[in-house]
């Protein structure tokens, strides 16, 4: 994060949607500014633009918000407006042109090597998410369905809980599990 926090206006706001809403790079890159719904924190991703070709909504947070709203006011400054694509390039090259792909896998590659993190990808921040979301104890179902996929064995794949967490739900479930069955049992304790 520290690494990130020196990156341009553009590049931070990149970084916490594509985490909130697990977005893929493509899904990413191709955000319209008409996708977004400030007021409830949401951002509609058209069929379109995602790989499973379904429409669905995710959310973003506080910190989400307020870059956004930043950067569209630094974006009015660059290029006049606030319509289209919500990424731009800026290099003198593609000045305005909508961000591609590789661009944006190009900066993350860049803050990996300064942050030495090399196993950093534009896909970790996706990963990160749908852990996160495992660990507020969303269900397999929800967390599929926020990340957009068919398949459940696809978002098992994602999920990267330790033994220790895993262990630390465990336990919390036999005990409430047993103290469930203790209740039982004490309902012996009473003659009838």
């Amino acid at each position: 994060m520290a690494t990130c926090a020196t990156e341009s206006l553009r590049n931070r706001l990149m970084v916490t949607l594509a985490y909130d809403g697990a977005l893929r790079r493509e899904e990413l890159v191709q955000l319209d500014v008409e996708d977004f719904e400030p007021a409830h924190r949401l951002i509609h991703l058209r069929a379109e633009t995602t790989k499973s070709q379904r429409a669905r909504e995710v959310a973003f947070g506080t910190t989400s918000s307020q870059l956004f709203v930043a950067y569209l006011r630094e974006r009015r400054t660059l290029f006049g407006r606030l319509d289209g694509p919500l990424f731009r390039s800026t290099s003198n090259r593609n000045c305005g042109a909508p961000l591609s792909a590789s661009s944006w896998s190009k900066t993350v590659e860049s803050i990996a090597r300064r942050a030495g993190a090399a196993r950093l990808s534009t896909h970790t921040f996706r990963h990160l998410r749908l852990t996160d979301l495992a660990r507020a104890d969303w269900t397999i179902d929800q967390i599929a369905q926020y990340a957009g996929h068919r398949d459940l064995v696809t978002t098992m794949r994602y999920i990267q809980l330790s033994g220790r967490e895993l262990a630390a739900r465990f336990h919390r479930a036999n005990t409430t599990i047993h103290a469930d069955r203790e209740r039982l049992l004490a309902s012996l304790l009473e003659e009838r």
